[in-house]
């Protein structure tokens, strides 16, 4: 058994007394997330008993498609618990939830959140509560609803989010990349939500979360607790100068220049498979792009001996989101995405049968899939 697993079930509560099924802290919470109900024009949020009633622009939804989106943090949620790091873990279930909206160009509007804990912490649900709560009002979102539940068996939290966005009608990117289209890949900032699962079996059982790290100057507790890395603003802002809107009428769609869009999560880069549905393109990722694999990964890939292959169907290795996009479009899409984060040009689109190959950035190998 790991060590993990070990400190977060001698940190559990089986006592079943400790646990209060009123749960006086929930109207505090509605009163925490009635401040994001004035964030969309279109809805009108009013409470209703216990919950909530949302009412709709009904030309709003006649001018746009809907989609809905759930995610929530696994693994990573036992770390959090014991680092004292909620907040990280909010962040986590609220960006992989968001960042897979706007995939298709659905703007994330509201959502719905399902925390667990492993034992009744008032102070650790108000600070993922309130972590959430700043993260709707910082992204125009409105929080509808969401449920608490003390599970004495868990192995520290669990924060799941079920999110809905809407996209204009026309405005939908569909992942479709064509022959001559480039892949632009976006820097990611650490291991974000995956690959725990494989990082517990094998780093946590040689180093304790207190350790130094061997690859930087933080503890290995810090580095595999750093939130994961939010794409949605640069995303909209890419989706709007990409977009010559008048009214309902668009003269140009960003759908024209932007063939697909993938955030890079479970399965790693393995997910580029996404953007060729068909079977007609083949992708072909190099590896003298700037995008490097941060040393976590680096350190991970040489200590336990892992082949390339695995690296990255397991990890993002540094690039947490990926776009094919017409040639022609590619340096004003770079301009328009290094405001926020490091990009580059990663590889390239060519007609095919739906290969994917990556040049391996940890050795001479070469990964296909």
């Amino acid at each position: 058994m790991s060590t993990i697993i070990r400190s977060v079930q001698a940190g559990a509560n089986p006592a079943a007394s400790t646990y209060d099924p009123t749960k006086p802290y929930n109207e505090q919470i509605r009163a925490m997330i009635r401040s994001t109900h004035s964030n969309h024009n279109a809805f009108t949020i009013t409470p209703d008993g216990k919950r909530f009633k949302t009412e709709i622009d009904p030309n709003f939804v006649k001018w746009h498609y809907r989609q809905r989106a759930n995610d929530g943090i696994g693994t990573k949620g036992a770390l959090h618990y014991i680092m004292g790091t909620e907040r990280h873990g909010a962040k986590d279930a609220f960006w992989m939830v968001a960042d897979d909206l706007i995939e298709g160009g659905y703007i994330p509007v509201s959502f719905e959140d399902h925390i667990q804990i492993q034992e009744e912490n008032a102070e650790k649900i108000f600070n993922i509560v309130g972590a959430l709560v700043a993260l709707a009002n910082q992204n125009g979102m409105a929080i509808v609803g969401g449920e608490t539940a003390i599970i004495n068996t868990l192995q520290g939290i669990e924060v799941g989010i079920s999110g809905e966005g809407y996209v204009k009608k026309g405005h939908q990117i569909i992942k479709s990349a064509r022959p001559g289209d480039v892949i632009i890949g976006i820097e990611s900032d650490n291991l974000h939500s995956n690959g725990y699962t494989f990082v517990r079996d094998t780093l946590l059982k040689q180093y304790g979360l207190d350790s130094k790290a061997p690859w930087c100057n933080r503890t290995v507790g810090e580095e595999l607790t750093v939130p994961t890395r939010g794409y949605l603003p640069v995303i909209k802002e890419l989706l709007r100068q990409f977009t010559c809107d008048s009214g309902q009428a668009a003269t140009e769609y960003a759908s024209q220049h932007i063939h697909g869009m993938v955030h890079i999560t479970g399965g790693g880069l393995s997910k580029l498979g996404e953007l060729c549905p068909y079977k007609n393109v083949d992708i072909s990722i190099n590896r003298k792009h700037k995008l490097e694999p941060q040393e976590i990964f680096r350190f991970i890939q040489r200590e336990f001996a892992i082949a390339s292959e695995k690296m990255y169907t397991r990890f993002n290795n540094g690039i947490g989101y990926v776009m094919a996009v017409s040639d022609n479009a590619a340096e004003a899409a770079l301009g328009i995405i290094r405001n926020y984060y490091p990009a580059e040009v990663i590889g390239n689109v060519t007609g095919g049968t739906g290969k994917i190959t990556i040049e391996s950035k940890y050795d001479s190998e070469t990964v296909s899939f």
